[in-house]
């Protein structure tokens, strides 16, 4: 289960429990739809109880349809991703991998509040 909030500087997407393939998806294609996507960044919180909350076979699979889809944005956005499990670095990767704009623009955090003031800088 997720949850969307668009805020006037970021969107977020707040899931909770177990996250499938299918509800992340449907999750970025519902923000790409909502006023002002390209010109926000995002903050992604998964809320799950466990490292299978969020596998990493799921983010794998689900990140090419996501980059090529993010190419709407029009301005270099910012994506914090707010994890409560032990996956933290192999996520960061995946959502980071082809940047090759130099600065980071993928960080991870551990509370909403830090990824918020970080997405707002």
């Amino acid at each position: 289960m997720y949850r969307i909030i668009n805020e006037a500087e970021y969107i977020a997407v707040t899931f909770t429990g177990s996250v499938s393939f299918s509800e992340l998806l449907d999750a970025f294609l519902r923000i790409t739809a909502l006023p002002g996507f390209g010109e926000k960044s995002r903050v992604w919180v998964f809320k799950g109880d466990d490292d299978t909350s969020l596998s990493l076979a799921t983010i794998s699979s689900v990140m090419p349809i996501i980059k090529k889809l993010n190419q709407k944005s029009r301005k270099n956005n910012k994506v914090a991703i707010v994890l409560q499990n032990g996956l933290h670095n192999a996520i960061v990767d995946l959502f980071d991998g082809d940047n090759g704009r130099g600065a980071r623009r993928v960080d991870l955090f551990e509370d909403m509040d830090s990824a918020v003031q970080w997405v707002a800088a």
